[in-house]
């Protein structure tokens, strides 16, 4: 039994004739009449007599009438209030951020989310890049915010914005009063790098790779708050993202952007290919997008210094 069966039905029970119920329904008669005998079939009971210039209930038809009614009516009733409901911002969400991204724009995008879908439920995770392409492929993750290449032909991928990685060095190291840094000028300085299993690292280390630098790491770490609490205290420098700089509040750390050659990362949302995107995702989306902005809008700080 479907549900345009029962539609057709009640047309039918309504006008006392296949071909005006045929006008309301907005479809051709053999259609009806063809959809009738199966509905017929599949309850093994004639619903209609059919007369010479109208058609009537039969007594199984006036059993099913008041059945089919209350169908269709909660029916409606669903579509009505799940559009309602998806309208009012209602439904769940799975969001995942690598570590090198969430601390720049995670609290202000859930904070702007929750004013925006009070009646959402929001769910946050925060694991590398690996992780996160599996859930999302698994269907336990509905979005996820990467930084690029992904190389995995089920899963789509949206570039948000392009972030410059900056050289971050403490006052100890007059590399900070120079007109200019050029990218070779790394070889001189102790250098503190971010381990490889996060993206963000393995970018750098290709950087490196690329400009045929060999820096001299004194310390791998997994954090990139350890990083910079690493320059801070003077034990070398590094390579950064602008947001990092950007939100950085202390006066213990000089940014400098590199004056022949900028390495950059691309900040992407990553979702399961063939899945339909919903309401809440293509907004949580969208204010990722318009939180990097904010940040990069607060580049009057004083520490980061462009190169001649």
């Amino acid at each position: 039994m479907e549900l345009h069966q029962l539609v057709y039905f009640v047309a039918i029970a309504e006008t006392g004739s296949f071909s005006r119920a045929a006008e309301r329904c907005n479809v051709a008669q053999p259609s009806i009449s063809q959809q009738i005998m199966k509905l017929e079939q599949e309850l093994d009971v004639t619903l209609f007599d059919r007369l010479s210039r109208r058609v009537v209930l039969t007594n199984a038809g006036r059993l099913l009438l008041p059945h089919a009614n209350r169908i269709l009516a909660e029916a409606q009733e669903i579509k009505r209030g799940l559009s309602e409901n998806l309208d009012d911002g209602h439904g769940e969400l799975a969001v995942g951020f690598i570590p090198t991204v969430s601390p720049f724009v995670l609290p202000g995008v859930i904070k702007r989310f929750g004013e925006q879908f009070p009646h959402a439920a929001l769910t946050v995770r925060e694991d590398l890049t690996e992780t996160l392409i599996q859930d999302l492929i698994d269907g336990t993750l509905d979005v996820g915010i990467v930084s690029l290449p992904i190389h995995n032909s089920l899963v789509h991928t949206e570039e948000l914005l392009s972030e410059p990685l900056l050289v971050a060095s403490s006052r100890k190291y007059d590399i900070v009063n120079w007109a200019s840094i050029r990218v070779k000028a790394l070889d001189d300085f102790p250098f503190i790098a971010l381990n490889e299993v996060h993206c963000l690292g393995e970018q750098v280390q290709a950087f490196c790779y690329q400009q045929n630098l060999n820096v001299q790491i004194v310390c791998h770490t997994a954090q990139l708050s350890t990083v910079q609490n690493c320059i801070a205290l003077g034990l070398g420098v590094s390579l950064v993202p602008q947001a990092l700089a950007l939100s950085d509040t202390s006066d213990n750390i000089v940014y400098r952007v590199l004056s022949d050659a900028v390495p950059h990362r691309q900040i992407a949302a990553a979702t399961r290919r063939g899945r339909s995107q919903s309401t809440l995702a293509q907004r949580f989306i969208a204010l990722v997008r318009e939180e990097y902005p904010t940040t990069r809008q607060r580049k009057d700080t004083p520490q980061i210094r462009a190169t001649a």
